[in-house]
């Protein structure tokens, strides 16, 4: 009997004993972050909750168990964890849920529910989901956003249906790159200087942000870089090749600490393009930090150095396009050809920034941020060729006071850029006869105000105030005696007002009416015909809108929505001569409205089965976008739609994710015709493009992750462009984009 008793103690003893194997672990965000409320699941039955500081543990009998975590806002994640053996888990924030995205718009920090303008919010898992070489296709997802590419490296950014002002580059929209100006006080903005590994989000901002960032009455977008998780230290390679001889290359390292995060990276870019002349090539290199010094301060750099080389190839009529679509601009009106002349675009740039936040108390905290940068840039025309160097800095500090239900920011902005430029007669692509020598400063400062209050029956009205000061200086160096002219423009205050009221948790209703102002560029004020115009005054108008966003069914079913009303006084809009130089005039009024419209679905999200996930989201974009009042050279144009914009752009995407890690990713878009010039003669047809990306995620070990995919875009070989040249001389309006791209794609990922 006594033996009996014991083997019965014995076994009962070691059955507790495995009941009572422990497992352990804290959950992280992607910016190592702990998150409360996570959901840990095991075979979808819930088994304990994480707490205010992340942690979680329960008790299993066996040693090791696939288990899922689950967050409102976020992806869900299974992860095979052993007990005795304290994880860390980290979550991917998803735009699943509008509810629970974060978002840093003006400065709030808060989630997008509580944002009462509108915001869309690309995450790095959104920027992957076509062939890792270029930002466009992704941007154009988002409604009413534009991004054109006349040819590989040649970047435009319009908002809202703003294009008016930009025959090249990013005009009229402000971007900052980790909380500090990337547009410098030039007004321009050297997007195509990054590559596709500098980026982990992107926040855009629409309307006019003026009350807190500036200059500018299309928008702010704010770039964010990649990061290392807590703990992480690892090592990614990764390659792409294309069609037309794309081929890209790179190297990250991210490593993140209790108290440091970097990453640096290297990556290279280069293709032969669709058409003669359209080659291109990109070197870039960065490296970002953020170090904790004390647990009140904390430090953040950012260098990066960009190598930039893309031929351009001109415009073509439509008669060309036709005939031949890859040819490059033939000679014509006494010019030579793209080709003949070289014409091209070199641009290397070293921007340094650095940031310091202080937190004085539970209530106080400061940040304040400094950068500089130097552009060297070159450019082959058919009619001349340009050399500019420009060197500027510039800081931003801002000042924030919070408690439980009021929060007030406050702080300035200065920039300062000199820039140098000469221009001489272009010899087959080498500098001939010296033509101008220009000297031209630019200063700008901003002071803001700006106030969040937290009603009751949850209503929030968040409101701000800033004032705005701008002057240029143009020395005409190679004229005798010397010419120096200057222009002030006159101090503008920018208010913005917003009232937000929470329906529920998931959703939320917004109005917001803000005013904009926008002098122009120094490429407008001393635009390519080499005249330092005085008279080209800013554009302002008023921004009335109403939105909605959130959660239609919980965890399933999410919409945004906003109607705006807008419109600019002074409206600039750019002139082309017979031989392709451009100038700018300040012409009437324009009348824009629009819808805008994002719907996102998920049939399936089920971390155990083997079809993880299946997304459905839709975009739609409506602007109605006219001049109000505008005549020239006799004719009057009211009424005539603006150029570039098209009327109507749909989007429809399905994402699918399985748990053997399986993916595909598929884009379908449809974009109206868009009026080409201001007489309305000419338009640019509709198109449809299909783009979709099918790859296989596998973890080979605990040291090495892994990733192959192919991807491809098909515009159905309709004669399509992803950027038109807007009342070009000659009707040269078309730059014809490929038809069909493929890509194929590798990444591996090594945890040192």
């Amino acid at each position: 009997m006594k033996k009996y008793l014991l083997l019965f103690l014995s076994l009962t003893f070691c059955w507790i004993a495995k009941a009572q194997l422990t497992f352990s672990g804290i959950v992280f965000d992607s910016s190592s972050h702990p998150i409360q409320g996570v959901s840990i699941s095991i075979h979808k039955k819930i088994i304990t909750i994480s707490d205010s500081a992340g942690n979680f543990s329960f008790s299993d009998s066996l040693n090791s168990l696939p288990v899922s975590f689950t967050h409102s806002g976020f992806d869900i994640t299974t992860k095979t964890i052993v007990s005795d053996q304290k994880d860390t888990i980290f979550l991917n924030q998803s735009n699943t849920l509008l509810a629970g995205v974060t978002v840093n718009a003006y400065e709030q920090n808060t989630r997008l529910i509580n944002i009462p303008v509108s915001v869309a919010v690309l995450s790095k898992a959104d920027l992957e989901r076509y062939n890792d070489a270029s930002l466009v296709a992704p941007i154009n997802t988002v409604p009413g956003v534009k991004m054109d590419e006349r040819s590989p490296g040649s970047y435009r950014l319009s908002i809202r249906g703003n294009l008016l002002r930009s025959p090249f580059s990013v005009r009229n929209v402000k971007v900052y790159w980790n909380g500090i100006p990337f547009t410098d006080a030039n007004g321009n903005t050297y997007l195509q200087q990054l590559g596709f590994t500098n980026i982990g989000k992107i926040e855009i901002l629409k309307g006019s942000g003026g009350s807190m960032y500036g200059a500018g009455t299309d928008g702010v977008v704010l770039l964010t870089s990649q990061t290392a998780a807590k703990n992480e230290n690892s090592l990614s390679v990764n390659s792409l090749a294309g069609s037309y001889g794309t081929f890209s290359s790179g190297v990250t390292y991210l490593n993140g600490t209790d108290k440091s995060n970097s990453a640096l990276s290297f990556s290279h870019l280069q293709s032969d393009g669709y058409r003669t002349q359209t080659a291109m090539r990109r070197d870039v290199a960065n490296y970002t930090g953020n170090f904790s010094v004390t647990e009140k301060q904390s430090v953040k750099c950012n260098i990066l150095y960009s190598d930039l080389y893309y031929q351009t190839p001109g415009g073509l009529t439509l008669a060309q396009m036709l005939a031949d679509p890859k040819q490059a601009r033939s000679a014509g009106g006494g010019f030579p050809g793209a080709v003949a002349q070289q014409a091209a675009i070199f641009v290397k740039t070293f921007y340094g920034g650095l940031s310091h936040a202080y937190k004085f108390n539970e209530h106080w905290d400061n940040t304040t941020s400094v950068y500089t940068s130097s552009t060297h840039f070159s450019n082959p025309t058919i009619r001349n060729y340009e050399r500019r160097t420009e060197q500027g800095y510039g800081g931003r500090t801002i000042t924030q006071y919070q408690q439980e239900n009021f929060k007030l920011n406050f702080g300035g902005e200065y920039q300062y850029t000199f820039t140098n430029t000469r221009t001489f007669a272009n010899n087959a692509g080498n500098i001939d006869t010296l033509m101008t020598d220009q000297e031209i400063d630019a200063s700008i400062y901003n002071i803001f105000i700006q106030a969040s209050v937290t009603l009751p029956k949850n209503v929030i009205i968040n409101a701000g105030l800033s004032y705005n000061n701008y002057h240029y200086n143009f020395l005409q160096v190679n004229t005798l005696p010397a010419i120096n002219q200057g222009r002030n423009f006159d101090p503008e205050l920018i208010p913005r007002i917003s009232i937000l009221k929470k329906i529920n948790a998931g959703f939320s209703t917004y109005l917001t009416v803000s005013k904009g102002f926008s002098p122009p560029s120094i490429a407008e004020v001393v635009a390519s015909d080499g005249i330092f115009n005085k008279t080209l005054n800013a554009e302002d108008g008023m921004n009335y809108e109403i939105g909605a966003r959130g959660d239609i069914i919980k965890n399933k079913l999410s919409v945004d929505a906003s109607f705006y009303i807008s419109g600019l006084n002074n409206t600039i809009v750019s002139r082309t001569d017979s031989a392709g130089a451009q100038h700018f005039v300040n012409e009437g009024k324009t009348d824009q409205h629009g819808i805008e419209l994002a719907v996102i679905y998920y049939p399936i999200k089920d971390a155990a089965a083997f079809l993880k996930t299946l997304k459905l989201w839709s975009n739609y974009t409506f602007i109605y976008a006219r001049f109000d009042e505008y005549s020239l050279d006799g004719k009057d144009y009211s009424g005539n739609k603006l150029p570039g914009t098209a009327p109507n752009v749909f989007v429809l995407g399905a994402d699918i994710e399985t748990t053997p890690g399986l993916y595909g990713n598929f884009t379908y878009s449809y974009t109206d015709k868009i009026a080409l010039d201001d007489a309305n003669t000419f338009f640019a047809k509709q198109y449809n493009l299909l783009s979709g990306r099918v790859g296989y995620k596998k973890n080979l070990s605990k040291l090495l992750q892994s990733e192959i995919y192919i991807a491809f875009d098909n515009s159905f070989n309709t004669p399509y462009s992803l950027g038109n040249d807007l009342n070009a001389a000659g009707n040269r309006f078309f730059n014809p984009s490929a038809p069909k791209n493929f890509y194929g794609g590798l990444k591996l990922k090594f945890n040192l």
